[in-house]
This record gives C-alpha cells, sequence and structure tokens, in this order.
C-alpha cells in the first residue's frame, strides 16, 4: 500500500513538473524578458543594443526581409555563415563597395547588393525554443550583459476634431530604435518669409535607421542633426518665396520643398571632403520621405492676421444684417403701398357710388384711422371732405361736361373750419 502512494505522489510530482517546465518556465522567461533581465523582447522593425558594461557589444534586431551586417558574422570569418558579405557590387557606380558594419542591409526579392532571396530564419541564430518563445537572450547578469537606454527626445503629431494637425512632444528613456520607416514631425519657428513675416512651419518626415551604431555611438543625437539640417532648408524655402505665394504652394513645386531635404541623406552642407556624407553616412538616418503640412503665422503677426480676420469678419456680419433689414424694410414699404392702393380704391368706388355721402363716409374712415396714432386728437368743425365731392366726381366722370370746380378755393375754405391738435 505504501508503494502505491509513493508510486502515485511520484508520478503526480513528475506531472507538476512537466506542468511547470510547459507553463511555468515560459511565462518565468516572459516576466523575465520585460525587465530586459537574461532575455529581452524586440517588436518588428526596432532594434536593441547590447551591452557588457558601457561598452558596445552587439545588436539583436526583428525586421522583415533585413538583416544586420554584422562584423563578427562575416564569410571570412565563419565559413558556416557564406549569407554575410564584406562587399557588394554597386551597379550604378559599376564597383565594388565595401558594406559598412551594423549596416541594415534589404536582402528580400529584388535587392541591389546580391543577395540570395532565402528565408529570415537563415539569419536567426536563435534556439529553437527562444524562437518559439519570440525572446531573445541578453546575456548573464555577472558579466553585467545588459540592454542600452538612452533619453530620447521627439515630435509627433495627432489629428483633433477640426482636422488640424497637433504637434506632441516625447521625451522620455528608450531601449530601442527604429529600423523601419517611422514618421517624425519637425516644427521650424519664427521663419522669415521674403517678404520679412514670421512664420511656424510643420513638416512631416519618414525616417529610417540604415546604421544603428551610427545613430546611437557616433558621440552626437542623430535626430538633432536630423532636425538642424531641416530647419536650415525650411528656412531657406520660406526665405525664398512671399507669404501668399507659400500658403498657396502649388503640386508642381512640392517636390521643390520635399526633394532637397530628402537629398539631405546623402549629403550635408558641412560634409568633409572624404567619406562618409550626408545624415545617412554620418548618422546612420536616411530620410525616405518629406512633406510641408502647414504654414501658419507666428508672434505679432499671428495676433494682428487674427484680428484682422476677425474684423473682416465682424464687418461682413454686419453688411449683411444691413441688407436683410434693408430688404425687410423695403418688402413692408411694397406691402403696405399694395393695401394703401387697394383701400384708396374701394374709398373712390364708395364715392363713386355715393356721391357727396361715399365721401363723408371715406372722410369718417380716415379721420379714424388718423386717431389711432399715440396723443393724437381730432377736432372737426365742418365736414372738410366736402368740396372734394367735385374733385371726386370729376376723377370718377372726366367726361361729364360742367362748371369748373375750383380746388383750391374749396380747400381753402374748409381748412378755416377744421383744425387738427397732437
Amino acid at each position: 500500500m505504501l508503494g502505491i502512494l509513493l508510486s502515485v505522489g511520484l508520478g503526480l510530482a513528475v506531472v507538476g513538473i512537466v506542468i511547470f517546465v510547459v507553463i511555468g518556465i515560459p511565462i518565468f522567461f516572459q516576466q523575465l524578458a520585460k525587465e530586459n533581465i537574461l532575455f529581452t523582447t524586440v517588436k518588428e522593425g526596432t532594434i536593441k543594443a547590447i551591452m557588457r558594461g558601457d561598452s558596445f557589444e552587439r545588436f539583436i534586431m526583428s525586421f522583415a526581409g533585413y538583416h544586420l551586417n554584422d562584423p563578427t558574422k562575416t564569410e571570412t570569418k565563419t565559413k558556416k555563415l557564406p549569407r554575410y558579405k564584406t562587399e557588394y557590387f554597386d551597379e550604378e557606380a559599376q564597383e565594388n563597395k565595401r558594406l559598412p558594419d551594423w549596416e541594415v542591409v534589404y536582402h528580400g526579392k529584388g535587392n541591389k547588393k546580391g543577395f540570395k532571396e532565402i528565408d529570415d530564419e537563415t539569419y536567426d541564430d536563435r534556439s529553437w525554443l527562444l524562437r518559439k518563445l519570440g525572446l531573445y537572450w541578453v546575456g548573464w547578469p555577472w558579466v553585467n550583459n545588459n540592454v542600452y537606454v538612452y533619453a530620447f527626445e521627439w515630435n509627433e503629431t495627432s489629428t483633433n476634431k477640426e482636422g488640424k494637425e497637433k504637434i506632441l512632444p516625447r521625451a522620455e528613456a528608450t531601449d530601442f530604435i527604429f529600423v523601419a520607416d517611422f514618421t517624425y514631425a519637425i516644427l521650424t519657428e519664427e521663419a522669415e518669409t521674403k517678404d520679412r513675416l514670421p512664420v511656424t512651419v510643420l513638416t512631416l518626415v519618414t525616417v529610417a535607421i540604415r546604421n544603428p551604431y551610427r545613430a546611437l555611438f557616433s558621440g552626437e543625437d542623430w535626430m538633432k542633426r536630423v532636425t538642424a539640417a531641416i530647419n536650415r532648408h525650411v528656412r531657406n524655402f520660406v526665405g525664398s518665396k512671399n507669404f501668399l505665394d507659400l500658403i498657396s504652394l502649388k503640386e508642381k513645386h512640392w517636390a521643390d520643398f520635399s526633394q532637397p531635404i530628402i537629398g539631405l541623406s546623402v549629403r550635408l552642407l558641412d560634409d568633409k571632403d572624404e567619406p562618409p556624407y550626408g545624415l545617412k553616412g554620418r548618422y546612420g538616418a536616411e530620410i525616405r520621405t518629406a512633406d510641408l503640412q502647414t504654414i501658419e503665422l507666428s508672434g505679432d503677426a499671428k495676433k494682428k492676421n487674427q484680428e484682422s480676420t476677425t474684423k473682416e469678419y465682424e464687418a461682413k456680419q454686419e453688411a449683411q444684417l444691413k441688407l436683410i433689414i434693408g430688404q425687410a424694410e423695403a418688402d413692408v414699404i411694397e406691402k403696405k403701398g399694395t393695401r394703401e392702393a387697394e383701400a384708396l380704391g374701394k374709398r373712390l368706388k364708395v364715392i363713386k357710388e355715393y356721391g357727396e355721402t361715399g365721401i363723408t363716409l371715406a372722410g369718417y374712415d380716415a379721420i379714424q384711422e388718423s386717431s389711432k396714432g399715440p396723443g393724437n386728437t381730432i377736432i372737426w368743425a365742418n365736414n372738410p371732405l366736402g368740396p372734394l365731392a367735385g374733385i371726386a366726381e370729376k376723377l370718377m366722370n372726366p367726361e361729364k361736361k360742367g362748371s369748373e370746380i375750383n380746388v383750391r378755393d374749396s380747400l381753402e375754405k374748409n381748412r378755416e373750419g377744421t383744425s387738427t391738435t397732437k
């Protein structure tokens, strides 16, 4: 019985060990990798530098279709790895050129350096287990192997609800560098136009690190060098054009802005006579694309422009309001005139049908309308409209013969007996 229990206990222990090995160890390794202890993880399109103490030892990279020209794995040093090269034939220059150490090299279809199109795993020296776990070996802590961490500052952009690009300054400690294309925002402030207006220019550039050793260990901050070179070009470009020309730049002129910036990868103004040349040769950074995003007035010019735009808007709104009010008043006058014409027609019809009695009725109606105003008092000594009967009769029956009507005398006579007080 005791033997059975021991066997069962031993079996459970073995099962526990297997479970720990199959599940527990990978989880444990992943936790170590998060802290860059023994192992680490590398995101696609990035690279990490492995140090021994404060000295550089090697790089580890994850980038499909590319490999690092590791100087410790060239075909002259390791016959088992003929896939690495120290030189390649440049078809354009028609000569052999040396492949720089730690260069990021494309070995995929259509590459121009003579590499055969082979699987990426051919360049992967990791063990089967590390490949399956997605981990990379860092080294033993007691020999002070560690992942290089450095301070990095850069700008990114985001689009707000109005569709406008917003600058997001970033500054943090990082343990990797992008070898795939990544977009950075370059802000050039207080650049002066040809007509001497200060402007702020936002340029988006896509950069890929082609030599991480030169980018990280050349002694200079590659991002600052890229920013300085681009700012110099932007200021020259802005200074050659008036502000209105810049904000209405036509598509056919976009290349005048972007191509020189892309050309900074191969040549800088302060390059010496001997290589390396350009941002790529000196700092391992290649500018792939450059796009002019926005040009805005800055400083006092921006404030004045905003005030001018506000005044222009207010003036347009005021003019529009006056136009609406004027149209409304015109419509009222037109409608009032139409109604008065209709009323006059009706009165004349009454006068025509009823003669002097009609005139009296029309007079009552007119006096009633006149008395509606505030503070109006009507005093009627006698009928002031009687003398108009002849006028109305003359208007209604112009063909009727008779004595002429002295209108002026009739009006003067009746004015003496009628007065209106307000």
